[in-house]
């Protein structure tokens, strides 16, 4: 049989190449992530029963305006580097009601899903675990569940939470500062929000909350999905 040559490997070509794409994989990526939606998982259940542990939410980001990333690097890696956040211009202003994905204080690298109890400007207090803002009850929408029937009374402190402010189940009042929001979770009784951390920066605010993309069960994940849940809109 005739001797066939073959061509030599370009190494520093495919080298070359392979940067490109993964370049461009990390751009497309980001360019999705920031301007358009995301998706994230729940772990915890303060958000109980909205949004229950091991549900896989969507948020957009356009209604509340898009936001920079403060890490850049390689998806579901730890291989890149911090820079400052940039909160781009939304077609509204964030309200209470909304359900947010957030940078908070706690933990910047892990963000949570919390609902916007208070706005700029607003008074708010728990009383008996009865929510109120401006003096007036807040919606029923606002007002969550109660998993623990233990009622923590008006001036008894709690672990975590400014003495001067009170504890989960009597809080405040408090007035939010200025491009400020209150979070709260869902589940009253057990979540970690702004009775404990204080209101988040508005800029802080990646996405609002619109559904549930996949659900499983948390932390049984090999009790499979929970189907009924899938496409299930958040409000």
């Amino acid at each position: 049989m005739p001797k066939t040559d073959k061509a030599p490997i370009n190494w520093r070509a495919s080298i070359l190449q392979g940067l490109k794409d993964l370049a461009f994989v990390i751009i497309m990526v980001t360019v999705i992530q920031v301007g358009l939606v995301q998706a994230y998982h729940v772990p915890t259940g303060s958000m109980e029963h909205t949004i229950l542990p091991g549900d896989m939410v969507v948020a957009e980001k356009v209604s509340l305006g898009p936001r920079t990333p403060h890490w850049i690097g390689v998806p579901y890696t730890k291989l890149g580097f911090h820079v400052p956040a940039m909160k781009l211009p939304g077609l509204r202003e964030v309200e209470a009601g909304d359900v947010v994905v957030v940078e908070t204080p706690m933990d910047e690298m892990t963000p949570y899903v919390k609902r916007v109890a208070a706005t700029a400007g607003q008074t708010l207090e728990l009383r008996d675990k009865v929510l109120y803002v401006d003096g007036e009850r807040a919606p029923d929408e606002l007002q969550g569940v109660h998993l623990d029937d233990r009622l923590i009374p008006d001036g008894y402190p709690q672990p975590g939470i400014p003495r001067a402010l009170g504890n989960r189940d009597n809080w405040g009042p408090y007035t939010v500062p200025d491009g400020m929001v209150f979070l709260m979770g869902d589940n009253r009784d057990n979540s970690l929000d702004s009775r404990y951390f204080g209101p988040v920066e508005n800029d802080a605010i990646i996405g609002r909350v619109v559904g549930v993309a996949m659900s499983w069960h948390w932390p049984d994940v090999l009790d499979g999905p929970r189907l009924d849940r899938i496409g299930k809109g958040i409000d």
